[in-house]
């Protein structure tokens, strides 16, 4: 008995189709297909793909649910920033011009001087000698020129009346020449010691603060020796860095303001200058204070914004190689390209499209696909 169940099972076994290889279930000449009294596995499962297909068209047809809002609502105006420098207009190294000692100074650095005010003073007598030198010297020949000239007159007489030659008025004449230049040259050297003299006080050319004074009484000082730095705190101007990409969008701003340390200083540009360095690729902008001003030397940033509207870049989607943005149009989404667009940086949107922006659920989305509106998350 147990021999012969033992030869029958393996036949039994045959017969079951979980015995059979799945393959050869979906056979319809495999005689595993179907047991005696049911219908092929194929007929079977049909009907179920069948609703499979009907549930995924379904989904395929159904509109995206996107939640929107308004371009006025999320458009931003970025802010571009540059460092900067407050300048003052007047900032000289004031040296002397002529040769000669150190003998005053009446200014400390950090005081604070007016136009004429002086700064330096410088020993002047050997300029006032050589002033009245020339004067004596003139004195001289002015009282040559006046004999001289009546020497002449009485030459010119007695050669009118045939009692002298020509030569001795001729050279009559000559002497009044020749001291007449003479004269003239010694007036200059007067003057010129003159104006040395004057030279030796050195007057403060504008106002301003004193900053530096390398100069030391006793010192003989020569032209170009530096004597006194003097700053204009009052005539002062901002100096900008601005990258070259940057400066049409400086132009086009409509507010400027310079800050330092939490304070805002309101500027307006002067001019931008028209070279670029080489190795920064920048161009030095000019802007002058129309409120408070800080003082010289002070560091900060410039900072202002495009007038034109951008979008945020988180609301940028990438479509075929190419940046954009999704707008609902008539309950359609609508992939407007932004030529230019940059990952990670806000793009321009000028002129502003119709429709409204797809907020949530525009990862989905791509162009003329149907959608619904649902609220904000």
């Amino acid at each position: 008995m147990l021999n012969q169940s033992q030869d029958q099972s393996p036949t039994a076994m045959e017969t079951l189709p979980c015995a059979a290889p799945f393959h050869k279930l979906l056979d319809p000449l495999s005689p595993f297909a179907k047991p005696a009294g049911m219908p092929p596995l194929k007929i079977m499962l049909a009907p179920l793909a069948l609703l499979l297909f009907a549930a995924t068209t379904a989904r395929a047809d159904e509109p995206i649910p996107v939640s929107t809002r308004s371009l006025e609502a999320v458009l931003i105006h970025p802010r571009e920033e540059a460092p900067a420098e407050v300048r003052s207009l007047n900032d000289g190294l004031i040296t002397a011009q002529v040769t000669a000692t150190i003998v005053e100074l009446p200014v400390q650095v950090g005081e604070t001087v007016k136009r004429g005010d002086a700064l330096v003073r410088l020993d002047p007598w050997a300029y006032r000698l050589a002033e009245r030198r020339a004067t004596a010297e003139l004195e001289g020949l002015r009282a040559r020129l006046d004999a001289a000239r009546k020497r002449s007159q009485r030459a010119t007489q007695l050669q009118q009346h045939k009692q002298a030659s020509d030569e001795r008025a001729e050279q009559s004449e000559s002497d009044v020449k020749e001291l007449t230049a003479q004269i003239r040259a010694v007036e200059t050297t007067r003057e010129e010691a003159h104006i040395q003299s004057e030279k030796c006080l050195v007057p403060a050319p504008f106002d301003g603060v004193v900053a530096q004074r390398p100069a030391r009484i006793g010192i003989n000082a020569t032209p170009g020796t530096p004597l006194v730095q003097l700053v204009e705190v009052n005539a002062v101007e901002l100096a900008a860095t601005i990258p070259v990409s940057r400066v049409s969008s400086l132009n086009r701003a409509t507010a400027w303001e310079f800050l330092q340390e939490g304070e805002r200083y309101p500027v307006r540009p002067r001019v931008v200058i028209p070279v670029a360095d080489p190795v920064t690729r920048a161009r030095e902008a000019r802007l002058l204070f129309t409120g408070d001003k800080p003082v010289p030397g002070t560091a900060g940033r410039l900072v202002w914004s495009d007038p034109r509207p951008h979008l945020p870049p988180w609301l940028l989607s990438r479509r075929d190689d190419q940046f954009g943005v999704f707008l609902i149009q008539n309950d359609k989404a609508i992939f407007h390209p932004l030529p230019g667009a940059l990952e990670g940086h806000p793009a321009v949107m000028d002129p502003l499209p119709a429709g409204e922006v797809a907020i949530s659920g525009r990862e989905s989305l791509t162009h003329d696909v149907a959608v619904k509106l649902v609220p904000a998350p």
